[in-house]
């Protein structure tokens, strides 16, 4: 999962943003800014809804040394904010090419808002 804000601090019942990404075979995950995974509550009723390339609002529900485990709050959401969130994260990873590549389509997404 990603988390939207720059807190690595997480405590439980914390609620955040993430976008949901692609895991090992079937699975989904998330990840946090400092590395550590965000898997999901299976059995939480939204769990079903979740895809890659989804965000969701998501309350934390359990904090291991190496993992995070959320709870989705609200339904899962398609579209520009989830571009936009994917985008971000892309741009602050070392690879400069890729970060330069993202920082580009959110400069013409936000040029594109601005015009509608």
């Amino acid at each position: 999962m990603y988390q939207t804000d720059s807190n690595p601090d997480i405590s439980l019942g914390d609620e955040l943003t993430v976008i949901v990404l692609k895991g090992k075979g079937d699975s989904i995950i998330s990840r946090m800014k400092d590395g550590r995974v965000i898997l999901f509550n299976r059995e939480n009723v939204l769990f079903n809804e979740l895809e890659p390339g989804m965000t969701v609002k998501a309350k934390v529900s359990f904090i291991a040394q190496n993992y995070i485990i959320v709870d989705p709050v609200e339904p899962p959401e398609r579209g520009n904010e989830a571009i936009k969130l994917g985008l971000k994260m892309v741009a602050e990873t070392e690879n400069w090419e890729n970060a330069m590549m993202a920082n580009a389509l959110l400069y013409i997404i936000e040029l594109l808002e601005e015009e509608n």
